[in-house]
């Protein structure tokens, strides 16, 4: 090889080694660091006019329902309040009645009465039970094709119910099958609105 070819060769194996180079450097690295924050906890909590709770306890008293004779009717309006500053829910109230014996023996009939109002769908009802001599019955707020949505801060638009009754022909006899403090208990439950589905029921199977 003559001296003018090798020096082209140079040339060539040095423009080359300086594009792989200048290649090299034109490279580049992205990091995409994609930021999550977790949402409120659901909280909820019970609120009844003209019934006061007990502090320190879960019991709700009201003047007018002290020693009630049967047929009488108190007024009962407990709604739910969604505490979340930021967090909406879907409620259900889970009511529990005392039961008596109706006829001979067997504790089979709810001692008290009530009728849910417009905008709360029942979504079961238990058998008796005999041992603790009582009734539940789940309600969700919102219709029986879909669960209305309870933002944060805010207290459902209607009480669950507005009054009870007690069973207007209770005999000695009768009064004596139930408990000896035939109290009314409702429970509260509240549950995030995504992710858990929309139908009363596809929502309580995730609740309980």
């Amino acid at each position: 090889m003559n001296k003018r070819k090798t020096i082209a060769v140079a040339i060539v194996l040095a423009l080359v080694l300086l594009i792989g180079g200048m290649i090299a450097y034109f490279t580049d690295t992205e990091v995409a660091t994609n930021e999550f924050t977790l949402g409120d906890e659901v909280d909820i909590s019970i609120s009844e006019t003209g019934w006061t709770n007990t502090a320190g306890t879960t019991n709700w008293t009201n003047a007018a329902a002290q020693g009630i004779h049967p047929g009488a009717t108190v007024a009962k309006a407990p709604s739910i309040v969604n505490e979340s500053t930021t967090t909406p829910a879907y409620v259900f109230a889970e009511v529990v009645v005392p039961c008596y014996a109706s006829t001979g023996t067997t504790v089979d009939t709810p001692l008290f009465t009530f009728t849910a109002n417009t905008g709360w769908t029942l979504v079961n009802t238990s058998s008796v039970d005999t041992t603790n001599k009582t009734i539940t019955y789940v309600y969700a707020y919102g219709s029986s094709s879909a669960m209305k949505s309870l933002a944060a801060e805010a207290t459902t638009s209607t009480a669950v119910f507005s009054e009870v009754t007690l069973a207007p022909t209770l005999t000695a006899a009768q009064k004596a099958t139930a408990s000896a403090t035939p109290n009314i208990v409702v429970n509260a439950y509240g549950i995030q609105t995504d992710n858990v589905g929309t139908t009363p029921s596809a929502v309580w199977a995730n609740v309980k």
